[in-house]
């Protein structure tokens, strides 16, 4: 993986231990001593992760996962447990697994006298996993929360925000080859519902999904919908073998570049999967990886006319 994943991974871990050494709670939970003794253990564990090689510290993150979800269930119902929620879905963010990430911070965002500081820690943390998902519309509004609490850190988002394609806006333009040296020009395909599919081989969330995506490919392509997917990869036979072997002919991109290739800076993407839905007027109508709101967005487009201009669904 890139090195920018894992400088992200140790500016996250140098924020998380600052933050949550300084936790303090309200009374309508119950603190438990013993769950808050094995916390700080399992604090000083992770202290060590950024010295890690990126293969190693993910086998950790899946131990001291375990190792959180026990203590959350042993010690529900206290501070202790939902400080524990609060930690895994800092171990989700970074592993990249931003709809789970932000369910736990929904979970201590939604629970009764947690105080202003702990609720601005968390709405921080929510904010960046909200953006690694490409989530930006409600990144913003969380964003707004967290400024009325802690306005220094919702401007640290500023940057973030100013180079990510938005809902509503239309999608950057590109002209590349695919695989194939043919010529993929996205203003050609304006008048037409095109979804983005940024994937790679190495990404074992993409290959989960693959049979849904072919299954919605299959449904949507029916309808006249155009698939572009953009690999990163950064081996080209390995991505024509899975092509050949799961026999799907929509146009591929590849650069060999990863994260750092044109289009995945051109479109910020941070995670993968991710698929940006546009409109037939190359509106980004979409970004996320969740079959239902890709369908359910797709369908409300089919169902407008070419001069109507209807407000972004997400």
């Amino acid at each position: 993986m890139k090195s920018k994943y894992l400088f992200v991974v140790t500016i996250i871990s140098a924020l998380f231990f600052s933050f949550v050494c300084q936790v303090s709670f309200a009374k309508e939970l119950a603190h438990n001593q013993e769950a808050a003794k094995q916390l700080e253990l399992l604090r000083k564990n992770l202290s060590g992760l950024t010295e890690m090689k990126l293969k190693d510290a993910e086998n950790f993150y899946k131990d001291f996962l375990k190792d959180l979800k026990k203590l959350e269930k042993k010690y529900e119902g206290t501070w202790e447990g939902l400080e524990a929620t609060f930690f895994i879905g800092n171990v989700y963010n970074m592993t990249r697994n931003f709809d789970e990430a932000v369910k736990c911070f929904d979970v201590v965002l939604n629970q009764e006298g947690v105080d202003k500081n702990f609720q601005a820690r968390t709405l921080y943390f929510k904010i960046q996993a909200l953006l690694g998902k490409g989530d930006v519309v409600n990144a913003k509004k969380t964003i707004e929360a967290l400024k009325e609490i802690e306005p220094r850190a919702a401007a640290s988002f500023k940057g973030d925000l100013s180079n990510t394609t938005q809902m509503g806006v239309e999608a950057p333009t590109f002209n590349v080859k695919d695989v194939n040296g043919k010529t993929v020009n996205l203003a050609d395909y304006k008048g037409e519902v095109v979804l983005l599919f940024f994937w790679a081989t190495w990404a074992e969330p993409c290959i989960q999904e693959f049979p849904k995506i072919m299954r919605m490919y299959t449904n949507l392509g029916s309808q006249g919908v155009k698939f572009i997917g953009i690999s990163l990869d950064n081996d080209l036979e390995n991505l024509i073998s899975f092509m050949q072997h799961e026999r799907f002919d929509w146009p591929q991109i590849f650069d060999g570049e990863q994260f750092k290739g044109e289009l995945a800076q051109l479109y910020n993407v941070q995670n993968l999967p991710l698929i940006y839905v546009l409109d037939r007027k190359s509106k980004v109508r979409y970004i996320g990886n969740e079959i239902r709101g890709i369908t359910m967005t797709v369908a409300s487009i089919l169902s407008e006319t070419e001069s109507e201009d209807i407000p972004s669904f997400r």
